[in-house]
């Protein structure tokens, strides 16, 4: 996979209301068939058989836009260092509780079975 090119095109002609798209990159793919569940009347996705995709999305979806260039003083770094470990360490406990939730449910339903 590595040594496969992988690359997403957008085509839009002046004047058309819809742009065209393919990608074989996951970001791309992911992102798109997101939008096509959330968005099922707006947009045509075809997957290929080796997993891309392609099709058309409305021409005023298409944004440029760079990121935005965030200058921080090393207290604010650290500060924001630390919200997002003790995020991150909240989402895991989370993940803990539901397994630990979801196999006991099953271990409840399974001892009725019995």
């Amino acid at each position: 996979m590595n040594d496969e090119i992988r690359e997403t095109v957008f085509e839009h002609a002046s004047g058309v209301r819809t742009f065209t798209y393919s990608s074989s990159e996951k970001k791309w793919i992911n992102e798109i068939l997101r939008l096509s569940k959330k968005h099922p009347n707006d947009m045509d996705v075809y997957v290929n058989k080796d997993g891309s995709i392609y099709g058309h999305i409305p021409a005023d979806w298409l944004r440029i836009k760079p990121k935005k260039k965030v200058n921080m003083t090393d207290e604010q770094r650290e500060a924001s260092k630390a919200r997002l470990e003790k995020g991150r360490i909240k989402r895991l406990q989370n993940l803990d509780g539901d397994e630990k939730a979801d196999s006991g449910k099953d271990l409840n339903a399974h001892e009725n079975d019995t």
